[in-house]
């Protein structure tokens, strides 16, 4: 799945809504321009990154 509207940052989250995979960025994309794809099971994966628990601080 291209990520066009923002490239994934570190701590973002992206499951697989077939077989549950999960990736976790641990270290974002330094590219001038990224374009970020990431799929499973031929199918774009789904960006689940959620608010820590208590909202932003």
């Amino acid at each position: 799945m291209p990520i066009k509207e923002e490239p994934p940052k570190t701590g973002d989250m992206y499951r697989c809504q077939t077989c549950d995979l999960e990736i976790h960025i641990t270290q974002p994309c330094s590219c001038d321009s990224p374009t970020v794809e990431f799929t499973c099971c031929g199918k774009p994966l789904k960006k689940v990154t959620a608010l820590p628990a208590g909202g932003p601080s």
